[in-house]
């Protein structure tokens, strides 16, 4: 056996802190290995290299799990985070011009309306910034681009929300049959809206994607659901994580947080730090198409590497003094979105709510306070907080 560490993942202390244990690691060598044998990808450079290579394809992530059949395989079948190339070289470049930096710019009226009814909506003693705004604001805002009435953003919000519980390390029964039930419904509503907005078009997102061809090719009426899905998945989730994650760092840490509202215009590098120091994604799993060598460790073909983002993220050979939560930091490359062909889609209008956000809190609500310590939610991939209790003085 190899001499790297083993980064222990079902450990629940690891979930409160896991920067000790995977600074150690790292420092040893660039990979480490799970309590199961898997190789994890600690460093920047072997994240990066990981990402990057044609030669690691997309892991099913569902299988390992015993879904191998029903609407939830179904659904993963066609979702693009999911495929490799060629499949997903075609879906991606027929998705890619609805966000553009340009399409995700014109949205930015909507993300400050939406935000300031969010903010504003903030009131009483003690408030969830999770169910209150985090949960909200992405929600709303790909439930706009996608010209959903706002009275179905609820159940949209509740849909995906369970469809994140599929990346679950334990599926009982129960939850097995409460992701069947939301994605069901998510498919009914999803082909509905698409029924009315072939009959009656607009300007929205939704009408893009039905509208989007590329060299004579479209999007299927199954793609098409099955996109709709998967951008409404992917932008809540992490977006909500973010939000969350992000609100809890600028309160913990005051002198940036003055720093922000005293210079709002750090917003854009505010959001990056953010991203670095708690990345809201765990990382990503790629299986090996063929056996290769990896910083000096055998990889056999069909083997998985997990690249850890948080591991990355806090390199000292990728940024100085990374321990640090510094907003003035300059940014850099980070692994909080991926690299490669699967870089995050939504990169833009993530960074987009954020910016928009995070001034916007502070400065309608300076007296702001953490009511409570948050404590991470164990073995969740997508990392969160149950609640974010503050004070509204």
């Amino acid at each position: 056996m190899d001499h790297l560490a083993v980064v222990d993942l079902t450990d629940p202390a690891f979930w409160s802190n896991p920067y000790p244990v995977l600074a150690e690691a790292r420092n040893r060598h660039p990979l480490a290995r799970g309590v199961d044998g898997g190789l994890i990808a600690l460093s920047f450079d072997a994240v990066e290299s990981v990402l990057r290579d044609p030669r690691f394809l997309t892991t099913d992530l569902l299988a390992p799990r015993g879904i191998t059949e029903g609407p939830i395989a179904d659904w993963w079948g066609q979702v693009m985070f999911s495929a490799n190339p060629p499949e997903h070289t075609r879906l991606r470049r027929l998705v890619s011009r609805a966000f553009t930096p340009r399409a995700v710019e014109s949205l930015r009226p909507s993300v400050v309306d939406i935000t300031e009814e969010l903010v504003t909506g903030l009131v009483g003693d003690t408030v969830d910034l999770v169910a209150g705004f985090a949960h909200e604001l992405p929600i709303r805002v790909m439930a706009t681009m996608l010209g959903v009435p706002a009275g179905d953003h609820r159940r949209f919000a509740a849909w995906t929300a369970d469809l994140g519980l599929v990346f679950s390390s334990v599926h009982a029964p129960e939850l097995m049959s409460r992701l069947e039930a939301a994605i069901t419904g998510l498919n009914g509503y999803v082909a509905e809206l698409i029924a009315d907005r072939r009959a009656h078009p607009g300007e929205d997102l939704l009408s893009g994607l039905i509208a989007a061809e590329a060299d004579g090719d479209v999007l299927s009426e199954a793609e098409l659901v099955a996109m709709v899905e998967n951008l409404l998945f992917a932008g809540h989730d992490t977006t909500r994580s973010m939000l969350m994650i992000g609100a809890a760092l600028l309160l913990t840490h005051r002198d940036q947080r003055a720093l922000l509202s005293g210079t709002p215009d750090l917003a854009a590098q505010a959001v990056d730090e953010i991203l670095r120091f708690e990345a809201p994604v765990l990382g990503s799993g790629r299986d090996a198409a063929e056996s290769l060598d990896l910083f000096g460790v055998p990889v056999e073909a069909g083997e998985t590497v997990t690249t850890m983002s948080l591991a990355a993220n806090r390199d000292p050979a990728a940024f100085d003094d990374p321990d640090r939560f510094d907003i003035r930091r300059l940014g850099g490359k980070l692994m909080s979105f991926g690299q490669g062909i699967h870089y995050c889609l939504g990169a833009a209008l993530a960074r987009l709510e954020g910016q928009v956000a995070f001034p916007m809190l502070l400065e309608r609500h300076p007296h702001m306070e953490l009511a409570a310590e948050p404590e991470w939610v164990p073995y969740a991939s997508i990392r969160r907080f149950e609640q974010l209790m503050v004070t509204i003085a």
